[in-house]
């Protein structure tokens, strides 16, 4: 839990992540206590590791629903970039990354329905996604990189131009 808090981005991840790690550390110590409690207490120490289960349980289950929607919007802002792209080189390298996004998302996805025995399989496949994303998304900023230097020549070709135009016109 603690790496995944780590490598969260959106703030609303973040948080729900941060409130299900606190409740895992409620647990963690509510058993500690529980080996050092005496008979009388122990029935109440167990009545209070089942209700911090159950929040847990909630817990996971809102970062569930908060990563499906993060991924989601992750997935729409490439759409965006897409159809705002004009240059195909750009273009191509954003299709791909949304192809990976897509990939990384399904993935998350099956990851949180899978049964246990199937979860480190599913997460070794993550994993490789994940890194196809990491490159795919660093040439997406390497093309973007490319094209924002020809738009920028562009540019000044054009600025060079109407200067030419402005100084050649006449004053009627």
């Amino acid at each position: 839990m603690k790496k995944k808090l780590a490598a969260a981005k959106s703030p609303e991840r973040k948080a729900a992540l941060k409130a299900q790690l606190k409740i895992a550390k409620k647990i963690v110590a509510l058993k500690k206590a529980l080996k050092s409690a005496p008979p009388a207490q122990k029935a109440i120490i167990r009545a209070k590791i089942l209700k911090a289960k159950v929040a847990l349980k909630k817990a996971t289950k809102k970062v569930q629903v908060v990563t499906k929607k993060v991924d989601a919007k992750k997935i729409a802002s490439i759409k965006a970039k897409i159809a705002s792209a004009t240059f195909p080189e750009r273009k191509k390298a954003l299709k791909a990354q949304l192809k990976a996004q897509k990939k990384v998302a399904a993935l998350r996805k099956k990851l949180f329905s899978a049964p246990p025995a199937k979860k480190a399989a599913i997460k070794a496949l993550l994993k490789k996604a994940k890194a196809a994303l990491k490159k795919t998304t660093l040439k997406v900023k390497k093309v973007t990189g490319k094209v924002e230097k020809v738009k920028s020549k562009i540019l000044k070709s054009r600025i060079v131009e109407m200067k030419k135009k402005l100084a050649a016109a006449k004053n009627p």
